[in-house]
């Protein structure tokens, strides 16, 4: 190696140290390889509904929350697809069914500890006909869906069970369908504002809705820094 060859080398050199330094001095991760993946069909911030292979098919679907079980009306609507009581014999009293339709049970909390003191109820509500039905665990979503079959489907289940999903950032909200039926689901842990910083974690849903964790990646080391200067850089969160 001659003089010239030398120093071009150790240039270089201490250029990819100087870059790898800052790297890590500003919390950059790893992430799991995209390719294949897109983004989570979101509707209000939340998964959307419009992608259920559901047999028999619902007239209607909604996510609810409530803050009081005891006071259904009090319940909210995240998202919805379909038309309530489309096909009921009595759509009156479907309609008060379906006004009325509350559970003390809920999906998992995806709030990650910043969510307020209140306690919130969110589950499915379904419309079929004259029935009026809820599905408030992710056990009862997983008899509601049978055979997960659709990308949205795997999406919905590890978000009732529990993993908080970005609609906005690819890293923490994606999703693909596996050459074996399964899917993967990209959910994301933490904050980068916490000191257990943000992770990303790799959801395998298998056809009959069992969840399995099969990457985890660091993608921001947490740091005294964004806590000291009051700013968060989570992303867009869809929470129950």
């Amino acid at each position: 190696m001659n003089a010239l060859q030398l120093r071009h080398f150790i240039s270089r050199t201490l250029r990819t140290s100087s870059l790898a330094t800052l790297l890590v001095l500003a919390g950059c991760g790893s992430s799991a390889d995209l390719e294949g993946y897109s983004r989570i069909s979101c509707d209000n911030g939340v998964p959307a509904l419009s992608e259920l292979a559901i047999s028999p098919s619902p007239d209607f679907v909604e996510l609810r929350s409530t803050n009081s079980p005891s006071e259904p009306t009090s319940g909210r609507t995240r998202t919805s697809s379909g038309q309530p009581c489309a096909t009921a014999t009595d759509v009156p009293a479907c309609q008060t069914a379906l006004a009325n339709a509350t559970t003390t049970e809920s999906f998992v909390d995806t709030c990650q500890g910043v969510c307020p003191a209140v306690v919130t109820y969110t589950f499915l509500v379904t419309t079929r006909g004259d029935e009026v039905k809820t599905h408030p665990t992710p056990e009862a979503l997983k008899s509601l869906l049978g055979t997960v079959d659709t990308e949205q489907e795997a999406v919905l289940l590890a978000y009732a069970s529990g993993n908080a999903v970005s609609c906005e950032t690819l890293e923490q909200g994606a999703v693909k369908k596996n050459a074996n039926g399964t899917f993967n689901v990209v959910t994301y842990e933490g904050d980068a504002c916490a000191d257990s910083g943000l992770e990303q974690v790799v959801l395998e849903v298998s056809a009959a809705g069992e969840l399995r964790e099969v990457e985890r990646h660091v993608l921001e080391k947490g740091g005294d820094a964004c806590k000291s200067s009051g700013s968060s850089v989570g992303p867009q969160t869809a929470a129950l």
